[in-house]
């Protein structure tokens, strides 16, 4: 806690899985109900891991309220003066509290309640109250229950099944709470919600509820802060994008400590000393004027090309520049960027909180901390042992897309980004699920396999509303009887998905997962099945053809695994090569959607003024293209380069090809900017662009794009000749 009095806030990213959330459930007593006036004279809190209750790590404090305690509370929750009598008040206690709470999202019944007292306690006492987000339970259930009329604790719980005891104890009510809490997990599931955001916005519906808090001071912050409106909860907040140069200070990417060298270093010394280091300047130590310098290598070069061999032996003094232009630690990178392009600096000095040399800044170390930073996500994808874990890094990708589209990447290159951690996300999801079965007793697989992501995961195309598309192809051959072998494989498909599921990437609602028997297959029944989707052509089998033929391998077992993925794609590629009857059944699918588009050029947008970019616009173009990268044998799996390969392969010109590839980069990043919006706003991203959100540069590129969706037919027809 610090002083004077004031409110601060932690922030958790909306996109985090419920399943990855550490939460504090917490519960208080007071001397009465008036948030402003009485005081705390218990505090209880219980830690939660997603859904495990940590019944050993619990926080549970009698105050001295520091005012006599009136009888009618002492009824309520039996603690009256003698019991307080002695102990420490809420300063003493509330450095305390804030390191059990942490970063934790606080979970309670009325919690609202309770961080309203908090926050007066703290104010009354000149502290800083870093407050908390907060979750209560009785809004989660309403918002699940519309026209829930008792939300009590004690209600909640007998709907649930669940047995209080030690009702009106701070630590009773915190317990009983975290198992209500608990319990309606599976509800949220089931109801679709798994973030924090979209329980946020969950508890945002049952405003009549919300209302009478609201009338009884709960959310009325002390002080005049605007970001604190009493009707905050009911719209939500907007957050800024999280990009990495507003989030990260100069201090944080600096090189420390600087390289110094005497003023009387020769050139020669100096140039050997940043080849050695691998470094691009050097400080220089301070004169009689106590300022450093600083000699870059472009002050060496300069040097060598005005006085030749000789400038070797001059001193680093006769070529460097002083004094260095220095900012201080904590400067934020973004003003960093500016104050070096303002200045045409390269290199910057880096002081601290005396004003001494701490660092240097170059871009060069920028751009390699800005890769270590996206790398960092790799890094706990590979260390994941469990759901938990691979949850966190999903819930990192909308802030990763964010930071990248806000620093100028193209957004066909930020799906890429996200459709690669998705891959690597369901490989370590089957090392995990192996390592687990061999640990129950199963052993390793029985054969080798090939773990494939299809769909967008594979086309390196996907967005931030992820389910799975994942098959299993197992070399031909098993070890042991067939009945075994195909158990371990139905255990081990099934708990990838599962583990996937509760990463955050939920189930296909088309059954496309390896969990699924029609998609785990031995390599020859998927050469059969493919030999059977080219003969007979049916709906559904076309509906296979399209999620399957994007396929990447993302995790092979033993020395035929990665082999056995190639010998399927060879014999895909060319059973779709000559299937002259399915190419033109695809084709015809492809080219049936119509653009969203109206009467006179207008979009039509459904009754919440949203339009559906994949249906009409996206779908056509990628299915198109892989009709026709299918017809020429085109290898590429991304529809630009099937687009252009295939028209390359057929002799054709590629304007057309290239036009349909730029609108498909421009609806990607229409899609992935609302997804980024609605996931910042707890609303769960889909494909539906809210038309009026848009700026008026992007509507009128929308309309044309929209218009220009035709020539996917005309390449169909053209490039699927004699088909």
């Amino acid at each position: 806690m610090k002083k004077p009095g004031g409110v601060t806030r932690n922030q958790h990213g909306p996109a985090t899985p419920l399943i990855a959330l550490d939460t504090v459930v917490l519960d208080t007593e007071t001397t009465g109900l008036d948030v402003r006036q009485d005081r705390l004279v218990q505090i209880a809190a219980v830690r939660l891991h997603g859904a495990d209750i940590l019944e050993h790590e619990v926080f549970d404090v009698l105050l001295d309220p520091g005012v006599p305690i009136p009888e009618v509370a002492t009824r309520i929750h039996g603690i009256g003066d003698a019991d307080v009598e002695g102990r420490q008040g809420f300063a003493a206690i509330a450095p305390e509290l804030a390191g059990f709470i942490g970063d934790s999202v606080v979970i309670g019944h009325s919690i609202h309640f309770d961080m309203a007292v908090l926050r007066h306690e703290a104010l009354r006492h000149g502290l800083t109250w870093k407050e908390p987000q907060a979750i209560d339970v009785g809004l989660v259930a309403a918002g699940l229950q519309p026209g829930l009329v008792d939300t009590s604790l004690d209600s909640l719980a007998a709907g649930l099944g669940i047995a209080i005891s030690g009702r009106h104890s701070a630590l009773g009510d915190a317990m009983a709470t975290a198992r209500v809490y608990v319990a309606l997990l599976p509800q949220l599931l089931k109801a679709g919600v798994r973030s924090l955001g979209e329980i946020e916005a969950l508890c945002r519906k049952p405003s009549d509820l919300i209302a009478r808090q609201e009338s009884a001071g709960w959310f009325a912050r002390p002080g005049s802060r605007p970001d604190f409106t009493p009707g905050a909860l009911r719209s939500g907040a907007q957050k800024a994008i999280d990009s990495f140069l507003y989030r990260h200070r100069l201090g944080e990417v600096m090189s420390s400590p600087p390289i110094t060298v005497s003023p009387e270093v020769s050139l020669h010394a100096a140039a050997r000393l940043m080849t050695d280091r691998g470094i691009g300047c050097l400080m220089v130590e301070p004169g009689a004027d106590g300022r450093f310098g600083i000699l870059t290598e472009r002050d060496v070069l300069s040097a060598m090309a005005e006085a030749g061999a000789g400038a070797a032996a001059t001193t680093v003094g006769a070529h460097m520049t002083s004094p260095v232009i220095s900012a201080p630690a904590d400067m934020l990178l973004y003003r960093t960027l500016g104050l070096m392009a303002r200045r045409n600096l390269r290199y910057l000095g880096v002081t601290d909180s005396k004003g001494e040399l701490a660092g240097v800044f170059t871009l060069r170390t920028l751009l390699r901390e800005r890769a270590l930073a996206t790398l960092t996500i790799g890094d706990e994808i590979a260390a994941a042992s469990r759901p938990r874990e691979l949850a966190k890094v999903q819930a990192a990708l909308p802030s990763l897309a964010a930071s990248l589209l806000a620093e100028g990447l193209d957004a066909r290159e930020a799906a890429s980004v996200i459709s690669a951690e998705g891959r690597a996300m369901t490989a370590r999801a089957a090392e995990i699920a192996e390592t687990e079965m061999i640990a129950a007793g199963h052993g390793p697989a029985p054969a080798d396999y090939a773990l494939l992501v299809l769909g967008s995961g594979g086309r390196g195309e996907s967005l931030l509303a992820p389910d799975q598309d994942n098959a299993l192809v197992i070399a031909d051959g098993y070890d042991g009887d067939l009945e075994s072998a195909e158990d371990w494989f139905t255990r081990f498909a099934t708990r990838i998905t599962e583990i996937l599921d509760r990463a955050g990437i939920p189930y296909c609602t088309g059954g496309v997962m390896a969990k699924n028997r029609a998609w785990r297959r031995s390599l020859s029944e998927w050469q059969a099945s493919i030999d059977d989707w080219v003969r007979h052509p049916t709906p559904q089998s076309l509906l296979n053809v399209d999620i399957f033929y994007d396929f990447t391998p993302v995790h092979a077992s033993g020395s035929e695994g990665a082999r056995i993925a190639d010998r399927l794609r060879g014999h895909a590629t060319a059973a779709a090569r000559s299937a002259l009857g399915m190419l033109r059944a695809m084709g015809e699918t492809a080219g049936g959607h119509s653009a969203p588009l109206g009467l006179f050029g207008r979009i039509r947008k459904d009754d919440a003024g949203r339009v559906d970019l994949k249906s009409g616009a996206l779908l056509p173009i990628v299915a198109g293209a892989r009709v026709i990268a299918l017809r020429h044998g085109v290898a590429a799996l991304d529809t630009p380069g099937r687009l252009t390969g295939a028209a390359r392969a057929a002799g054709r010109a590629e304007t057309d090809a290239a036009l349909l590839s730029d609108i498909h980069g421009f609806l990607i990043r229409l899609i992935l900017a609302q997804q980024i919006a609605d996931i910042q706003a707890g609303v769960k991203p889909s494909n539906r662009v809210e038309v009026n959100r848009l700026s008026h540069q992007d509507a009128a590129q929308l309309r044309e794009a929209l218009g220009r969706i035709d020539l996917i037919r005309d390449m169909l027809r053209d490039l699927l000749q004699g088909v």
